[in-house]
Formats: structure tokens, sequence, C-alpha cells
């Protein structure tokens, strides 16, 4: 059980993690229920964060299903950065608990 745990709370640093980053390098993001402007906007710096906490679950879970969308190399690279991490405790998981 304690396994379980960790890896949970692996996930979930992962999620926060990459959360502030795309918080942070919000510019390179799209927001794509507005079309109107060129880049990532909110009504308030409450609701960027709950989105981008959200983007940030949809490419931990594997989902990928999101309102937001890069627009530029660095914002891809994030997403890819998140998504081989995935990949990667997925593996180690899989390795720790069929031995």
């Amino acid at each position: 059980m304690r396994k379980v745990v960790q890896t949970v709370m692996l996930h979930l640093a992962c999620i926060l993690f990459f959360a502030f980053f795309y918080y942070y390098f919000s510019i390179h993001f799209d927001n794509n229920k507005q079309n109107k402007s060129k880049h990532y906007k909110s009504e308030s710096k409450l609701e960027s964060i709950i989105d981008f906490f959200l983007f940030s679950t949809t490419i931990q879970a594997g989902v990928g299903i999101s309102d937001i969308l890069p627009n530029s190399v660095y914002g891809k690279l994030l997403m890819i950065l998140q998504q081989l991490i995935l990949i990667s405790i997925s593996v180690i998981t899989l390795y720790v608990f069929t031995r």
C-alpha cells in the first residue's frame, strides 16, 4: 500500500509542478474558448490557475483533452516533457508492481 501512496503522490507532485510552469509560461498557450485573442487570457488569476491545473491533470492522466493549446515550440516542449515523465512513471510503476 505504501508504494501505491508514493505513486499517487508522485503524480500529484508532477501535476502541481507542471501546472505552475504552464501558468508561468502562459504566453505560450492559447485558450480554445477565446478565439479572439492570440494568447491565453482568463477572467481572473484564480480561474487561470484552475485552468492550468486542469490542463496539467488531463496531460498527466493521459487524456490530453483541454481547451488550452500550445502556440509555440516552448509550450509543445513543456507538454512533451510532462508526457515523457508520465510514460516513465507508468513503466517504473508496472515494473515495481509486477516484481
